[in-house]
């Protein structure tokens, strides 16, 4: 998966004036609700703002001059803006007060420090955020606080375990929660999972919007969700475009064990040494159950996806555990997007079984409804 682009933690302000550091605010442009931050370098000043109903990124740049910071808007490219917004306000003081100023509009700005409660939401304290990245940015952290979720669909009910559907509010990224039917444990371990998930692709999405001309446009759905006391298996496919010359489709498998707490690897399902074995079986099943998406002598222009490569069909292909058996999902260059995702690329567990551990294979076959 795509890493977040995570900032390291702020300082908050205080009445000394200090340089080289990160003061975190909250406060308005005129009735508009707003998060803003900045960072002084000798005379410079760098940072960003959003407004709390949008948590779009805007980049500032400015000056420090004389008790008086100038921060003018960029673009999303990192230049002054065409028609740039700018802050105007006296540093340092508990309570900010200044302008803002907009194609010759000019309103009233207030900012105070950041409290503690708009940077302690429970979901910040989430073990697997704290694993990937130790230190949240405080407004990192306030946006995690402003992540609301709506149900969006029926609960559902796979291999007896319930899971109900949500969407977050302002992204619409789309994940599972894990109602019942569950060993109370493990239902809450794979909650906080799924929420760090979720919690992920929001931020990337909104990572995307502040730094794209074309704003968000960001695609996230899984299927072929399977899960049980052991397992929480779904693929992923995601559409988005933060500029650059083409937008990116990928799919990749989200396979979690509610034992170890770890994403599962092949090494922790394959046996030492039965790699070659485990690709031969897949090409040697995939090719004699669907010939005609293998057939080298078929013209190239009705062989546009290549399945009958054997280097896409590896060990390292990106895979999903599903009630049926395997399902891989190949990964392919944008031009060719149609071809991810083939619904028939799925292996049953008993033409791999002698290169999966016998423990991991017992694991698969609960699975099953």
């Amino acid at each position: 998966m795509r890493k977040l682009l995570l900032c390291f933690c702020l300082v908050l302000v205080s009445s000394v004036r200090v340089f080289g550091q990160t003061h975190s605010f909250s406060g308005n442009i005129g009735k508009y609700p707003i998060y803003l931050e900045f960072t002084i370098d000798g005379a410079s000043v760098e940072g960003y703002y959003f407004y709390k109903n949008k948590l779009v990124d805007i980049s500032l740049s400015g000056s420090h001059k004389s008790g008086l910071i100038t921060l003018t808007s960029k673009d999303v490219y990192g230049e002054y803006a065409e028609d740039p917004e700018v802050f105007k306000f006296k540093w340092p003081g508990k309570l900010i007060e200044g302008t803002w100023t907009y194609k010759g509009k000019t309103s009233s700005l207030k900012l105070i420090p950041l409290t503690a409660k708009e940077t302690s939401s429970p979901k910040c304290a989430n073990p697997y955020f704290k694993k990937e990245a130790a230190d949240l940015s405080d407004l990192k952290k306030v946006k995690i606080g402003l992540f609301k979720l709506k149900q969006d669909g029926p609960v559902t009910i796979i291999n007896t375990i319930k899971i109900r559907p949500f969407t977050e509010l302002l992204t619409g990224i789309h994940l599972f929660r894990i109602d019942s039917g569950m060993v109370a444990e493990k239902q809450k371990e794979a909650n906080l999972y799924l929420e760090y998930l979720q919690l992920s692709e929001f931020l990337t999405s909104l990572e995307c919007a502040s730094y794209s001309a074309y704003g968000s446009d960001y695609d996230f759905s899984v299927s072929n969700i399977s899960v049980s006391n052991d397992l929480i298996c779904f693929s992923v496919f995601t559409a988005f475009y933060c500029g650059g010359a083409h937008p990116d489709e990928m799919n990749y498998g989200v396979n979690f064990d509610l034992s170890t707490h770890q994403k599962i690897s092949p090494s922790d399902y394959l046996i030492e040494g039965k790699d070659s074995e485990f690709e031969e079986r897949i090409f040697t099943y995939l090719s004699r159950e669907n010939p005609g998406y293998f057939d080298a002598e078929l013209p190239n222009d009705e062989l546009q996806c290549e399945y009958n490569n054997q280097e896409l069909w590896t060990v390292d292909c990106e895979f999903t555990f599903t009630v049926e058996g395997l399902k891989l999902l190949p990964s392919f260059p944008h031009y060719k997007a149609p071809c991810l995702d083939p619904e028939w690329a799925v292996i049953p567990y008993s033409e791999l079984k002698t290169a999966i551990k016998p423990e991991f294979y017992s694991k698969l076959n609960k699975l099953k409804h």
